[in-house]
């Protein structure tokens, strides 16, 4: 049988840099936008991200994208 994966949320983390600790080490700070559709492409997704990240004085340090999916046999 084979195991089938259907995608049924996703959500999205921006994480933007917001400068430097007393130690030197990079202080980031990230935002999630939920709500992403299941069917999305990963190119328009990341569009999106570089868009919402370019809101942001800061560069952004990292996309993200968390998936919750059903898992079934067929």
């Amino acid at each position: 049988m084979a195991a089938v994966m259907n995608v049924i949320k996703r959500s999205l983390s921006v994480s933007i840099a917001r400068g430097e600790d007393a130690d030197g080490n990079q202080v980031t700070k990230s935002y999630v936008y939920s709500n992403i559709k299941p069917n999305a492409e990963p190119a328009k997704i990341l569009a999106v991200g570089k868009a919402l990240g370019g809101l942001f004085d800061n560069d952004i340090t990292g996309l993200v994208v968390v998936e919750r999916s059903t898992l079934t046999e067929e």
